[in-house]
């Protein structure tokens, strides 16, 4: 069987799971997410709430020292929803976000 699947990404993903908040919206809408795995291009997440697909979304989430070559690292990641997946799991949406910048947020 011929595999026609075009690979997009253009970084490694890591099974990285942890719990973090999606703002999007103009009044600052919040959603809790749980990631299944991120790379320095996007991540893909479950949350309890659809996002449609193209919403700008933002999120801050750690990048462990396998992302980095180094030390974790806190970041803001403004991204945009390029994909929902038409089956939910366990109740939740699974959003794939592509980054489309980040950057350190100060530190406390």
């Amino acid at each position: 069987m011929q595999n026609n699947f075009l690979e997009r990404r253009h970084s490694q993903r890591f099974p990285i799971h942890q719990s973090l908040l999606i703002y999007f919206g103009n009044g600052g809408q919040e959603v809790a997410a749980l990631s299944e795995n991120i790379s320095l291009g996007g991540a893909f997440v479950y949350c309890e709430r659809f996002i449609a697909a193209n919403t700008q979304v933002s999120l801050i989430i750690v990048l462990p020292t396998e992302t980095t070559h180094g030390r974790s690292v806190r970041v803001w990641c403004g991204s945009k929803v390029v994909r929902v997946e038409a089956q939910l799991k366990e109740g939740k949406f699974g959003i794939a976000l592509e980054f489309i910048n980040l950057h350190e947020p100060p530190q406390a």
